[in-house]
């Protein structure tokens, strides 16, 4: 299971990092207006109708599949209403690398079902 923990809000944005197995993968950045509430959520690949590539989409008893949240490169909370963004490290507010940090998440959430979303 991956898990994603939230390690710090700013007005704006919500920063965190994903774990797998106790190892660092990526940084995050979510809209602290429009985030999903922490939980544990399935994950699923899929086309994105959005983004017209594949991409992990994150739903459960609290976040319905059809909202289409997903996991997907960003730079800062604008680039996203409620999914959370992707990069390799981290600025401030900003990510870096975040093509880079989407190819790896999408690629080993063929593999991993499920996220744990919590407040660190």
């Amino acid at each position: 299971m991956m898990v994603l923990v939230r390690d710090s809000k700013t007005d704006k944005a919500i920063l965190g990092h994903i774990v797998l197995d106790d190892a660092l993968i990526c940084y995050t950045c979510e809209n602290r207006e429009k985030a999903i509430p922490a939980g544990l959520y399935s994950m699923q690949n899929s086309k994105s109708p959005k983004f017209g590539r594949e991409l992990p989409l994150i739903y459960g008893d609290k976040v319905a599949a059809s909202r289409g949240v997903r996991i997907h490169a960003g730079n800062s909370y604008k680039d996203s209403s409620a999914c959370v963004l992707v990069g390799m490290g981290r600025n401030g507010e900003k990510l870096t690398e975040s093509k880079l940090a989407e190819t790896m998440v999408t690629m080993l959430c063929r593999n991993v079902r499920k996220l744990a979303i919590v407040e660190g």
